[in-house]
Protein backbone atom coordinates (compact mmCIF):
# COMPACT_ATOMS: atom_id res chain seq x y z
CA UNK A 1 0.00 0.00 0.00
CA UNK A 2 1.37 3.44 -1.00
CA UNK A 3 -0.34 7.02 -0.06
CA UNK A 4 0.64 10.08 -0.68
CA UNK A 5 1.73 10.22 3.22
CA UNK A 6 4.21 7.98 5.23
CA UNK A 7 1.77 8.47 7.94
CA UNK A 8 -1.65 7.19 6.98
CA UNK A 9 0.35 4.32 5.24
CA UNK A 10 1.47 3.80 8.86
CA UNK A 11 -1.91 4.27 10.19
CA UNK A 12 -3.56 2.06 7.75
CA UNK A 13 -1.00 -0.62 8.43
CA UNK A 14 -2.34 -0.95 12.12
CA UNK A 15 -5.58 -2.08 10.98
CA UNK A 16 -5.00 -4.79 9.15
CA UNK A 17 -7.83 -7.04 9.60
CA UNK A 18 -12.11 -6.09 8.19
CA UNK A 19 -13.02 -6.17 11.87
CA UNK A 20 -10.50 -3.10 12.63
CA UNK A 21 -11.72 -1.36 9.44
CA UNK A 22 -15.25 -2.24 9.67
CA UNK A 23 -14.77 -0.44 13.13
CA UNK A 24 -12.98 2.86 12.01
CA UNK A 25 -15.71 3.23 8.97
CA UNK A 26 -18.24 3.04 11.84
CA UNK A 27 -16.37 5.93 14.09
CA UNK A 28 -15.74 7.88 10.79
CA UNK A 29 -19.41 7.50 10.49
CA UNK A 30 -20.72 8.04 13.38
CA UNK A 31 -18.58 11.61 13.64
CA UNK A 32 -19.50 12.88 10.27
CA UNK A 33 -23.46 12.25 11.29
CA UNK A 34 -22.57 14.03 14.58
CA UNK A 35 -23.35 18.14 15.31
CA UNK A 36 -19.76 19.35 14.93
CA UNK A 37 -20.12 20.71 18.28
CA UNK A 38 -19.02 17.13 19.46
CA UNK A 39 -15.67 16.69 20.51
CA UNK A 40 -13.35 14.49 18.33
CA UNK A 41 -12.64 11.43 18.81
CA UNK A 42 -9.19 9.48 20.16
CA UNK A 43 -7.87 6.16 18.56
CA UNK A 44 -4.82 4.99 20.17
CA UNK A 45 -3.32 2.31 17.95
CA UNK A 46 -1.08 -0.51 18.80
CA UNK A 47 2.14 1.31 17.37
CA UNK A 48 1.57 4.26 19.91
CA UNK A 49 0.16 6.90 17.16
CA UNK A 50 -2.87 8.44 17.34
CA UNK A 51 -5.78 9.13 15.21
CA UNK A 52 -8.18 12.26 16.08
CA UNK A 53 -11.34 12.31 14.29
CA UNK A 54 -13.48 15.05 13.90
CA UNK A 55 -16.34 16.67 11.98
CA UNK A 56 -14.09 18.01 9.40
CA UNK A 57 -11.13 16.57 9.90
CA UNK A 58 -8.97 13.69 10.84
CA UNK A 59 -5.43 14.35 12.40
CA UNK A 60 -2.65 11.80 12.25
CA UNK A 61 0.04 11.68 15.13
CA UNK A 62 2.84 9.31 15.27
CA UNK A 63 3.44 9.26 19.24
CA UNK A 64 0.92 8.53 21.29
CA UNK A 65 3.29 10.10 24.86
CA UNK A 66 3.99 13.32 22.94
CA UNK A 67 0.25 13.83 21.77
CA UNK A 68 -0.60 13.20 25.75
CA UNK A 69 2.32 15.43 26.85
CA UNK A 70 1.06 18.35 24.80
CA UNK A 71 -2.55 17.70 22.61
CA UNK A 72 -1.37 20.79 20.78
CA UNK A 73 1.50 19.64 19.13
CA UNK A 74 1.07 19.42 14.87
CA UNK A 75 -0.31 16.50 13.64
CA UNK A 76 2.05 14.12 11.30
CA UNK A 77 -1.03 14.74 8.41
CA UNK A 78 -3.76 16.48 8.29
CA UNK A 79 -7.11 15.43 5.87
CA UNK A 80 -10.79 16.01 5.22
CA UNK A 81 -12.67 13.11 7.38
CA UNK A 82 -14.77 12.69 4.66
CA UNK A 83 -11.56 11.68 2.65
CA UNK A 84 -10.28 9.49 5.14
CA UNK A 85 -13.82 7.71 5.69
CA UNK A 86 -13.19 6.76 1.84
CA UNK A 87 -9.59 5.64 2.38
CA UNK A 88 -9.98 3.37 4.82
CA UNK A 89 -13.04 1.88 2.99
CA UNK A 90 -10.49 1.39 0.16
CA UNK A 91 -8.08 0.07 2.59
CA UNK A 92 -10.84 -2.45 3.79
CA UNK A 93 -11.50 -3.83 0.35
CA UNK A 94 -8.05 -3.98 -0.43
CA UNK A 95 -7.43 -6.25 3.03
CA UNK A 96 -10.82 -8.38 2.06
CA UNK A 97 -8.89 -9.30 -1.24
CA UNK A 98 -10.96 -6.49 -3.46
CA UNK A 99 -7.66 -4.76 -4.37
CA UNK A 100 -9.58 -2.92 -7.77
CA UNK A 101 -6.73 0.00 -7.00
CA UNK A 102 -3.77 -1.93 -7.21
CA UNK A 103 -2.60 -0.76 -3.75
CA UNK A 104 -2.39 2.64 -4.74
CA UNK A 105 -3.80 5.76 -2.93
CA UNK A 106 -3.35 8.89 -3.83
Amino acid sequence: MSSISPSLNAILFEFSSLTSCDSLIRTTGLVLDSSPQLEDVLIFTQGLQVIKIGYSETKLYHDENKYDANPNIAAAYTLPTTDFREIVKVWRNFVKGDDANGGLLT
